[in-house]
């Protein structure tokens, strides 16, 4: 039993110092400004995970109700028919 508990707690430091490494190397060469950017976009997208969704069903109500709005004109433009077959 404790060789398993071992293993766990080693590979479990083994993957967060790699993550941390990679971290360390893939940031290294960038500049300081544009890591910030980076997380203050992170942030950003962990406050409001469906920003993106949002705005595209913001985007669809609008130009559905414009589209309802045209064919309500369209509907009432159109003169009423009146029977001159009866005349």
């Amino acid at each position: 039993m404790d060789e398993k508990v071992i293993l766990v707690i080693g590979l479990t430091v083994l993957i967060v110092v790699s993550v941390n490494v990679i971290l360390f190397f893939g940031f290294r060469d960038r500049s300081l400004p544009y890591q910030i950017e980076l997380f203050r976009r992170a942030a950003q997208r962990a406050r409001d995970p469906w920003q993106d969704e949002d705005d595209a069903l913001e985007e669809l109500s609008d130009l559905v109700s414009k589209l309802e709005n045209r064919e309500n004109l369209k509907d009432q433009d159109i003169p009423t028919q009146t029977k001159k077959a009866d005349e």
